[in-house]
């Protein structure tokens, strides 16, 4: 069989999303990254292509195919390789590597035989019925990056629990080995002492067996390179032994950890690993206790690549003649917000200067220059910055050749691009740096923390800081007005700290920056008063562009988070209004509901009922059409408008009559109280565990209350009869 033959069978033509390699019709189809390693790397015959994503690889009786089983794993794009050989048609896995005793017979997992090949038609595929089929096989948890996280893990854990080792001593030592790595996968020659040429994984594990050579070797990486990776410390020095040294050489030889698992380090190619595996490994690095308390979670990247898609890209398609553009992330974590945007900078920077590569000296500055005049950011946590940077750097050196890699300089970066410190900290060094009327920022963009509460923060700065500007904005506006007793009224509910930073962006706002942030979507439906109140104050201070709602997908979302019970997102895209009326405002509603290929690949698909416009002072008039929004339909807003102005509420028929018990409701069980609630029997009772209460329907026979169990308690919220 022919790769043409395959072709006609699956019904794939080029008008329908293959390319054939050679015709070069694919360049500009991808980003930079994915078409570097496809047409670099990975060189397939032909690709399927669907939402820009390369579905699936076809090779023809390639002469190397465990390279290929390699390359296309840690590829991490394509689920589907198809390789077409003399006899056969071999079906993979390209998410699923299978390891062997024998390095040489290691190789993708099959998915199918030649005769499931009709599996891979092309309706099947748009349509998702292939997914369907072949959905557990593709699981997230065969991947390369949950892999490397996984083995990443169980080493950090082994360090740090048996060897005691602190916290940021083992993530600087696991953040040096993985740019060692990069430097050898790169094929970066390094001249250490009487080693002259490109460093082999074998040469790094013999060099390991020392910890003085080690630390040798790392100052003088550190010499090398400049700038702030990972910096060594005394503390560090005296709490490395050779047997933690050990426990990283076994990590690196591939060899079994305490899973008991092959760690498949020996396999991973982080010349095409992408970076933003290092958000991943930040999550794990601050750990899950940590993880909660600071409500910091990774940023999923299909989120980060639609935010870049609707500001950094759209910005550079309406201005083609620049490539600057000034991004501050005020909680910036690993850095992956600040990564894209660097990497999405210096392709346009290219596409304006073709012939960059002609002076390799001035292309080296240039890419110095273009992080520091735009890429910023802050954390609190000193780990996230350190990761940050490393992910900056590996990002300038993704840019150049490994020949150029080996003399270039990083730039320093810590305290003047980025910052260790609060957000809220208005006396902090950044905030002068920041205000200066030659700073501009294009973009305020990231995912700040979720965290609710104080968590035992006796003054949180976050909460200080809305006060003041409380303070400050009422004081303004009596000025304004003469009127002493006027009053501002800004308040965050529950303690939200995502509320403060999404007011906290107006004061780095000059023009037309805007911004967009991740947060919990409770902020748009939280029924409480305070809640209420932030929300009035946004919508009147702030014009809303743009809300991605995924409520409904949040498991999917965060499929990869340490915690199962985070909160549903939203990204809001917004920008300071500067004292401008936003009621007539034009607002861009998108709600995502599930289906297969969000799930297996974050592809947005939506449909025409997702999408709503609304004009902003609807939703100042009406606080609960966000819900609406959600879930319903002009229409609806409609109905329950109207419902809302004939009609009395249930509360205001109960309150006329003083013949209700109002209550929040019933449990089967509490533990082990004891309640009496006697004064109950003979009430009609609709028994939800029998589905007496549906959607649009009581069912009308129903029992009488009955103290059959002492465990049934009542809570009455309403302190009336």
């Amino acid at each position: 069989m022919t790769l043409k033959n395959i072709f006609n069978k699956l019904n794939l033509t080029t008008d329908n999303g293959l390319f054939i390699f050679s015709e070069l019709k694919w360049k500009g189809l991808f980003s930079q990254r994915i078409e570097k390693i496809i047409g670099e790397i990975l060189k397939p015959d032909a690709f399927f292509v669907f939402n820009n994503k390369p579905f699936i690889l076809f090779y023809d009786n390639p002469s190397n195919k465990k390279k290929i089983f390699d390359d296309c794993w840690n590829f991490n794009e394509s689920p589907v390789i198809i390789i077409n050989e003399p006899n056969q048609v071999q079906i993979y896995n390209g998410f699923s590597y299978l390891k062997k005793e024998s390095k040489e017979e290691s190789q993708l997992v099959k998915l199918a035989d030649e005769r499931d090949l009709n599996d891979f038609e092309y309706f099947n595929l748009v349509t998702g019925k292939t997914w369907k089929k072949y959905q557990k096989e593709l699981a997230y948890k065969n991947r390369v990056d949950y892999k490397l996280l996984e083995n990443i893990k169980d080493t950090r854990d082994i360090i740090v629990n048996d060897y005691n080792l602190e916290d940021y001593i083992s993530n600087n030592l696991i953040g040096r080995i993985i740019f060692i790595r990069y430097l050898i996968d790169r094929k970066v020659i390094i001249n250490y002492k009487n080693h002259n040429g490109i460093l082999s994984n074998d040469e790094f594990c013999k060099l390991l067996q020392n910890k003085e050579d080690t630390y040798d070797f790392f100052r003088y990486l550190n010499g090398k390179f400049n700038g702030d990776l990972f910096p060594i410390e005394k503390e560090e020095t005296r709490g490395v032994t050779n047997k933690v040294l050990s426990v990283i050489i076994r990590l690196i030889k591939g060899e079994e950890l305490k899973t008991g698992q092959l760690s498949l380090f020996d396999i991973y190619d982080f010349s095409i690993i992408p970076i933003e595996f290092i958000s991943n490994v930040y999550e794990f690095f601050i750990g899950t206790e940590n993880q909660e308390k600071k409500g910091a979670y990774y940023t999923p990247l299909f989120l980060v690549d639609y935010i870049l898609t609707e500001t950094v890209e759209k910005y550079f398609e309406t201005n083609p003649d620049i490539y600057n553009c000034k991004v501050l992330d005020p909680a910036c974590g690993s850095g992956i917000f600040l990564v894209e945007t660097l990497r999405k900078i210096i392709t346009q920077y290219k596409k304006l200067n073709p012939d960059y590569r002609n002076d390799k000296k001035h292309y080296k500055n240039e890419l110095k220059r273009l992080v520091k005049n735009n890429i910023f950011g802050i954390d609190k946590d000193h780990n996230a910055i350190n990761v940050a940077i490393f992910s900056i750097y590996i990002t300038l050196l993704d840019n150049q050749e490994p020949k150029e890699i080996e003399n270039f300089k990083f730039p320093p970066l810590l305290n003047t691009n980025f910052f260790v410190s609060d957000f809220f900290n208005t006396k902090a060094e950044y905030n002068s740096i920041f205000k200066e009327t030659s700073f501009y920022f294009d973009f305020i963009l990231g995912n700040p923390p979720w965290k609710r509460g104080t968590k035992g923060e006796k003054k949180p700065l976050y909460l200080e800081y809305i006060k003041n500007r409380q303070k400050e904005e009422t004081k303004i506006l009596r000025e304004k007005t003469g009127n002493k007793r006027t009053k501002v009224e800004l308040e965050i509910s529950n303690k939200e700290i995502a509320q403060a930073f999404v007011l906290r962006v107006s004061d780095f706002s000059f023009g037309k920056t805007k911004c967009s942030l991740i947060v919990t979507s409770k902020i748009l439906y939280n029924i409480s008063k305070k809640a209420k109140k932030f929300r009035h104050y946004f919508l009147e201070n702030f014009y809303l562009n743009t809300i991605l709602e995924m409520s409904s997908v949040r498991r999917e979302v965060f499929d990869k988070s340490n915690n199962s019970s985070i909160a549903p997102p939203s990204v809001l895209f917004y920008n300071y209004a500067n004292g401008e009326n936003t009621g007539k405002n034009i607002i861009h509603h998108i709600a995502i509901k599930p289906n297969r290929f969000f799930s297996l690949f974050k592809v947005f698909t939506v449909q025409k009922n997702d999408y709503k416009e609304v004009v902003q002072e609807k939703l100042i008039e009406n606080d609960w059409l966000w819900k609406v929004l959600v879930y319903g339909s002009y229409l609806d807003y409609n109905f329950i408008r109207r419902l809302k102005e004939n009609f009395k509420t249930i509360g205001d028929v109960i309150y006329d009559k003083n013949n209700y018990l109002v209550k929040q409701g019933l449990k089967r069980k509490d533990g082990e109280r004891k309640i009496d609630v006697t004064e109950l029997i003979g009430w009609d009772f609709l028994d939800t565990n029998k589905n007496e209460l549906k959607q649009f329907f009581i069912e009308p026979k129903h029992n009488k209350w009955q103290q059959i169990e002492v465990g049934y308690i009542y809570k009455d919220t309403s302190g009336k009869p």
